[in-house]
């Protein structure tokens, strides 16, 4: 049996051969194809995982912020209210014509920024109508007082004449018609004098009329200052109350600044009155600083309704610069009484109304106070801080019990 199967096998063909020896090698290859992708993909798994980078953790590092303070220091304190003010002239003028009639003359100065001097003739009216006026006025007066004159002495012959009725008529030797008719003739004269005598005072006020109608043809400036406005030339024909021009006075000036309710408020509560306080003004003209001193005189009448403030009025003393002029936009320092025995904190410095930071090794540390003048821009501690402790400065949102910091030169 088993020779014949050998024997079976050795007789198969070559061709049945090679077709199996085909078979098995294609079933070899279908089977290499996936193995090759397997490793091929868990290669190339291998290699993303150990090129991966890597995440370190974070460092949780304190985080210390860069401030400034300032060391504790009670002494004497001078409060002052910081404000914005503007300079005015304290006389200022409109320039009206007095009379009509046409401008003949006008002065080399009169011209807008042109600086004149009291007494100044600014402009002249043709002065032939108001010449004329006091001439005829004068000649009426004349012959007024020349009929005065002679009423006066009618009147008094009269009285004379009366005089002597009243003798004669004692003695008897003329009648009482006599006497009675010399003394109507001296009452008539009399009155007629009288009469005379108000003709010649109205007269008088018609030359004293006519003569300031003549002055008024000169405009005169009725003291020294600066031109503007001008409205008037040689040629133009002015009529009663033309405007023409504006003089303001350029040897007095006021500075006018508004205090609030609270600044006013409080600046009486350290003081018993404002007018006579002196006040220090800085005028910035480009890059010239102009500093003046003025002295308040006077304090508005009433709360102003758009600034909800009262307008204070000062004087400027001392010599005035040629260049100062009004409209003058100018920061004023209002002084208060020293205030002995306090530190001044910023109002920055102060958190929730009553609570500082001093800094203490590196570390703020929180601290209330109580015992404080309030003065608007800052507070004025009078205790509850030692001496010398640094208190912070810089406001920061982070601020905190126990927070890093680290001091920096203000």
């Amino acid at each position: 049996m088993r020779a014949h199967v050998d024997k079976g096998a050795d007789n198969q063909s070559p061709q049945q051969g090679s077709q199996a020896h085909a078979h098995g090698g294609g079933r070899l290859r279908k089977l290499v194809l996936p193995i090759l992708v397997l490793v091929g993909g868990f290669f190339a798994f291998s290699m993303l995982v150990a090129t991966k980078p890597q995440t370190k953790p974070a460092e949780n590092r304190e985080r210390t912020w860069s401030v400034s303070a300032t060391p504790i220091a009670y002494g004497i304190y001078e409060p002052r209210i910081l404000t914005f003010g503007e300079l005015r002239a304290r006389r200022e003028v409109n320039l009206r014509a007095l009379v009509s009639g046409e401008v003949i003359s006008t002065a080399a100065d009169f011209e807008d920024g042109g600086y004149v001097k009291k007494g100044d003739v600014l402009l002249e009216i043709d002065p032939f109508t108001y010449q004329n006026q006091l001439d005829d006025a004068r000649a009426q007066l004349k012959g007024a007082k020349a009929v005065l004159r002679e009423r006066q002495a009618s009147a008094k012959l009269a009285r004379q004449e009366k005089a002597r009725a009243q003798e004669l008529f004692k003695k008897g030797t003329v009648s009482k018609k006599t006497l009675d008719d010399k003394t109507t003739d001296a009452t008539i004269k009399a009155a007629r004098a009288e009469q005379q005598q108000s003709v010649v005072d109205r007269i008088n006020v018609q030359v004293k009329k006519a003569n300031r109608d003549l002055t008024n043809t000169k405009m005169v400036a009725p003291f020294s200052g600066y031109l503007g406005g001008i409205n008037a030339r040689e040629g133009r024909v002015l009529n009663p109350n033309d405007q023409v021009g504006l003089l303001f006075d350029s040897d007095n000036f006021d500075v006018v600044f508004n205090l609030s309710d609270a600044e006013y408020g409080r600046f009486l509560e350290r003081n018993s009155e404002i007018v006579g306080r002196m006040v220090n003004i800085v005028w910035q003209v480009g890059a010239e600083r102009i500093d003046l001193t003025a002295r308040i005189e006077r304090v508005g009448a009433q709360i102003s309704q758009t600034t909800r403030g009262v307008d204070v009025f000062a004087r400027i003393e001392g010599n005035l610069p040629s260049n100062l002029r009004g409209g003058a936009f100018v920061t004023v320092e209002l002084l208060a009484q020293p205030v002995p025995d306090v530190m001044p904190i910023p109002r920055d410095a102060i958190y929730e109304g009553d609570t500082v930071y001093l800094v203490e090794n590196g570390r703020l540390a929180r601290h209330k106070i109580e015992n404080f003048i309030d003065d608007g821009a800052q507070v004025l501690l009078k205790d509850g801080l030692a001496a010398g402790e640094m208190l912070l400065l810089t406001r920061f949102n982070e601020a905190a019990p126990g927070v890093a910091v680290n001091l920096v030169e203000q």
